[in-house]
């Protein structure tokens, strides 16, 4: 029977992508390949494309980038739509998406309006701040400390709940919200325990720790902030 996968490909370094990842995409029929309509390549097929059938039938399906989630649940219906033409016709069908299926990923969005009869299979990828501590050869946590994940998109008030529990903080999705997340950790007093790491996985990867200097010429999408307390 024909299944949907869910493919992450981890960060950046096709290096890092599983090696199950690897084994699906050699064989599969269809991969859908998220499209924001950004003008930009779609990076997660530029990670994964030495790994995936050259005999694949490649479509782009659009996930607009907008907060608003009746448009990305459409788009995801939509995408749940093609998904299903294919897997009748009996092709094997993958979504790829950088980092892991599960984590701020439009691949929920096509999970949850596909048919209740349709096999679904989620390939998890390493994450792109797990591969950021290790760049920097940092700990994320250790002992009974507290990892907590923030996009950046998120309201100051909902911040202002986590800085107060948290003793390790990650902020994604940082790109047209630095001055916020500046002015948290600012706020704080975090500034000093925060590095931002840019394209982490990429040949081009970098590490700063001048937040107020890297943030004030930040223009990079694959940017995420790792900070820790005291």
């Amino acid at each position: 029977m024909a299944k949907f996968y869910g493919i992450g490909v981890g960060p950046g370094d096709p290096e890092l992508i599983t090696i199950k990842a690897a084994k699906i995409l050699n064989t599969i029929d269809v991969v859908l390949l998220p499209d924001s309509q950004t003008g930009k390549k779609n990076i997660a097929y530029q990670i994964a494309q030495k790994e995936i059938n050259p005999q694949a039938k490649l479509i782009s399906v659009n996930f607009p980038m907008v907060p608003d989630r009746d448009i990305i649940n459409r788009a995801g219906k939509t995408a749940a739509q093609i998904v299903e033409v294919h897997i009748k016709e009996g092709k094997n069908v993958a979504f790829i998406t950088l980092g892991d299926p599960s984590l701020y990923s439009t691949y929920g969005y096509i999970v949850k309006n596909l048919n209740a009869s349709t096999e679904v299979e989620t390939i998890p990828g390493i994450t792109s701040f797990c591969a950021a501590a290790a760049v920097t050869n940092r700990p994320l946590v250790e002992g009974e400390e507290i990892l907590s994940i923030i996009p950046a998109t998120a309201a100051e008030e909902k911040m202002e709940s986590i800085f107060a529990g948290g003793q390790s903080l990650v902020f994604m999705k940082v790109y047209n919200h630095k001055d916020k997340v500046l002015k948290m950790l600012e706020k704080h007093g975090m500034m000093e325990n925060s590095i931002l790491v840019k394209r982490c996985g990429f040949e081009d990867c970098s590490i700063e720790d001048n937040l107020t200097e890297a943030l004030s010429k930040e223009k990079q999408y694959l940017s995420i902030i790792l900070s820790r307390k005291g």
